[in-house]
């Protein structure tokens, strides 16, 4: 077991979106005895939402994860990794076939408090021109997790990382989302505002399908050293549904 910084980029460049080459994605919220046997899904990331998980690696003390940590597997034998804990817990399962980072430096900032519970979940779409911000339901089961073919479909993922400094939310500019995806908080923290006049403060754990790729867009105020995983959602993929 290795800890390692993922790449990543200032959070102010745009592109490119397949740093990552991730194929797949899946939300869950899950039991410990409901996860997925880790070598059917061969190389791949888990991002903890919430919840604390003990990860156990044969011959090697167990450590901790907690919301904002991301694990990255890369294993042929079940019993060489466990990941065990006591009620559920929410995770976000990238695919990444064939691909495993390298190793580096891995200090950074201390997570800012991860909501307790479920995550914030948000939807930022455009509507006629102006973006609206709403919660969004998961469109299947969040239990347990099928098979990785069956996943939808991504194009990429990649990380970034930018520190706003402490004194406060740093001012935003009104932007697009560049591409239809996924943004996960892994440390730091943010309020966003759409044309709606919804503010949402994302936190540790908390996730965003950023849909405004035409309209006015949205703006984002960035607050300490924020980290960002951003996983890109293939055309034709994911028909979300506001939570009502």
């Amino acid at each position: 077991m290795r800890q390692i910084l993922l790449p990543h980029r200032d959070a102010r460049d745009k592109g490119p979106y397949d740093v990552i080459p991730a194929s797949g994605f899946w939300l869950a919220r899950l039991r410990a005895e409901e996860a997925p046997a880790l070598p059917a899904l061969g190389c791949h990331l888990v991002v903890v939402l919430s919840g604390r998980i003990e990860l156990s690696v044969k011959g090697r003390h167990t450590s901790e994860l907690e919301p904002g940590d991301v694990v990255c597997f890369d294993i042929g034998a079940s019993d060489d990794v466990a990941l065990t804990w006591p009620d559920d817990a929410w995770l976000f399962f990238v695919s990444t076939p064939g691909w495993m980072p390298e190793p580096g430096c891995h200090e950074v900032s201390s997570h800012q408090d991860p909501r307790p519970g479920r995550p914030l979940l948000t939807w930022i779409r455009d509507d006629g021109g102006r973006s609206r911000s709403e919660p969004f339901r998961w469109p299947y089961s969040l239990a347990p997790v099928p098979a990785v073919d069956t996943w939808p479909a991504s194009i990429g993922a990649f990380v970034t990382r930018h520190d706003y400094g402490s004194q406060g939310y740093a001012p935003g500019v009104w932007h697009n989302g560049p591409r239809r995806q996924f943004g996960i908080t892994l440390n730091g923290c943010a309020e966003n505002e759409s044309g709606d006049g919804t503010v949402t403060r994302p936190v540790t754990g908390d996730i965003a399908l950023i849909d405004d790729v035409t309209g006015a867009g949205h703006v984002t105020r960035g607050h300490g050293d924020r980290w960002m995983m951003f996983v890109t959602v293939a055309p034709g993929q994911l028909e979300l549904v506001p939570e009502r």
